[in-house]
């Protein structure tokens, strides 16, 4: 499987961060590539059926001039005490042979919080995985990295992961 970690610092907490990332319905007003998320019949989880917790997403994701879709479980964990909010995922059906992730925040000294987003996938094109693969990585964390700035409560630091976020062909040339 292929993964890829975008981590960033923002102003906001790290439960700000993750109540807002639990509104993945709204992600499609904040990354050009995700197309739509919606909540998934019954399983959605929040009584709203906005998605806002744990649940079954719809996804669909533009991609190379189609779309790519998947339906995901999604589970929100927190600290009870002390230790990292996260909101995880795993694919349970779609155009992904595997796709799993998450988004962990974590309070930082002296305030705001940082914000990790890691996803691990397997396109359903073994011979043309290399490809495929850096192409799908960088929509992925584009997208993720749209999505953060949306909520981070001001300006967004990038702290690793910045190289899938320019011209993909760009780090294969370099290579």
């Amino acid at each position: 499987m292929t993964t890829r970690v975008l981590k960033v610092t923002v102003p906001a907490t790290a439960a700000e961060v993750i109540e807002r990332l639990a509104d993945q319905t709204a992600f499609p007003s904040y990354a050009e590539d995700i197309l739509s998320v919606s909540a998934d019949g019954d399983a959605a989880g929040a009584e709203d059926g906005s998605g806002g917790g744990d649940g079954r997403q719809a996804w669909v994701l533009a991609f190379r001039g189609g779309t790519a879709g998947w339906v995901q479980d999604v589970r929100r964990t927190g600290p009870a005490g002390e230790g990292p909010h996260r909101i995880a995922f795993e694919q349970v059906s779609g155009d992904f042979q595997e796709l799993k992730g998450s988004w962990t925040s974590t309070d930082v000294p002296g305030g705001g919080s940082e914000v990790a987003f890691e996803i691990s996938y397997r396109t359903s094109v073994p011979h043309l995985a290399g490809a495929i693969d850096s192409a799908v990585g960088h929509v992925l964390v584009r997208s993720a990295h749209q999505v953060v700035s949306a909520v981070a409560g001001g300006p967004v630091r990038v702290t690793d992961g910045h190289y899938y976020l320019g011209d993909p062909t760009e780090h294969l040339r370099q290579s």
